[in-house]
């Protein structure tokens, strides 16, 4: 079966990293013959694996037979390509991440004209699709996964950015966007710990992709003004074995988001045995079970979808927006802070640590790779693309 993979594959995007590690594990599969195209340039700033960099650039550098058609064409891009493909023989997969509790306007009509099957990564985005009108039988879900070579739980080496194993470590990995909840974290850090406690706060952003919002200039006023424990900030393109040995470094992840569609470096982190600060619903219910460590109380919140601080795309562009408001699940500042300080002084801490050091993570990408491949060969089966039928 020939499969033609669209989107991007050279930056730190987790979309990004998702293409690349499906990309990979196809082009394995003895029943595929994948090849690429890419809608971005290789950056050597990005701190790619050499090695796979050039795995992709291999694929991109196929030859194809010009009589010959892909059978199944995938997209994972944001906004999603929304065209025919070049020839109306093609079935069109789309594998689709969402955070916010409804779907763009669009989206459902767009998938229904255009897309044969829709890859989703949690369940939670499978009920936005599906109470949008979606045919729930042109939907799966297929979780996104985790490089277990290095996500584990083995002994951190070569710790960048002069980080103490032996501090308290909590982690923040994800961007300075309204919806991940960075926000609250730094409003409730700053409350909960002096610089003479042993713990430090470490901030991985990605403000290459989303800018940095003003997040340093706030780390920096608020450890000026409070003297408050120290925080690590990182925004800096580092390679997954940096991130790796951070997590095996850290006690804790610390995820407050108000949206969100996976999740996937709670994921990673837990599987180097931090204990998860989550909010109490969510897509991480997929992957993390309920008595994997702490949940954050939500209250529903109705916000303004065209305030600037919601979406990171301008307010009103068309791909985003679903209608004037939305409600997300708003994580309580208060309860994140005894959480916090809960984790940092309870004795009791020890069993969460016991938990998460038992617990079998199995979303491998080698355990995601078969779940993918089951699809689209149950998609390749069909007669004729979606919309001639």
């Amino acid at each position: 079966m020939n499969i033609e993979f669209v989107g991007k594959f050279y930056d730190n995007h987790s979309l990004t990293i998702i293409n690349r590690n499906i990309a990979l594990i196809l082009n394995e599969d003895d029943n595929i013959d994948l090849y690429i195209t890419s809608l971005d340039d290789y950056n050597p700033d990005a701190g790619l694996d050499k090695e796979v960099v050039k795995k992709l650039k291999d694929i991109s550098a196929k030859e194809r037979d010009g009589n010959s058609y892909p059978d199944i064409q995938i997209r994972h891009s944001y906004p999603p390509i929304w065209q025919w493909p070049t020839d109306e023989r093609t079935k069109v997969v789309y594998i689709q991440p969402w955070e916010y509790p409804k779907l763009p306007f669009e989206w459902q009509h767009k998938w229904e004209t255009f897309a044969d099957h829709v890859i989703v990564p949690s369940n939670y985005i499978r009920d936005i699709a599906v109470r949008g009108g979606l045919n729930p039988q042109s939907i799966t879900v297929v979780p996104n996964g985790y490089n277990e070579q290095l996500f584990n739980k083995e002994e951190p080496k070569n710790l960048p950015y002069g980080i103490d194993k032996n501090k308290f470590n909590f982690v923040y990995v994800g961007n300075s966007q309204w919806r991940k909840g960075l926000d609250l974290l730094i409003n409730a850090w700053h409350k909960c710990f002096r610089s003479y406690d042993n713990a430090r706060l470490i901030i991985k952003d990605n403000p290459a992709i989303y800018g940095k919002n003003g997040v340093l200039n706030e780390l920096v006023k608020m450890q000026y003004k409070t003297e408050c424990a120290p925080v690590t900030y990182i925004d800096d393109n580092i390679s997954d074995e940096d991130m790796a040995n951070i997590f095996k470094a850290s006690k804790v992840v610390v995820h407050p988001y108000r949206a969100e569609g996976f999740g996937m470096h709670i994921q990673e982190a837990v599987a180097c045995g931090c204990v998860p600060i989550l909010p109490d619903t969510g897509p991480h219910q997929d992957f993390i079970p309920e008595e994997i460590g702490i949940r954050i109380q939500t209250n529903q919140t109705v916000v303004d979808i065209s305030a600037d601080e919601v979406f990171a795309q301008k307010p009103g562009d068309s791909f985003t927006m679903m209608s004037s408001h939305t409600i997300v699940n708003e994580p309580s500042g208060q309860n994140l802070e005894k959480t916090l300080q809960w984790m940092y002084h309870s004795h009791e801490k020890k069993n969460h640590f016991d938990r998460v050091s038992a617990l079998d993570m199995p979303n491998t990408w080698e355990n995601v790779a078969k779940q993918y491949v089951e699809v689209l060969l149950n998609v390749g089966k069909s007669d004729k693309p979606n919309r001639f039928r």
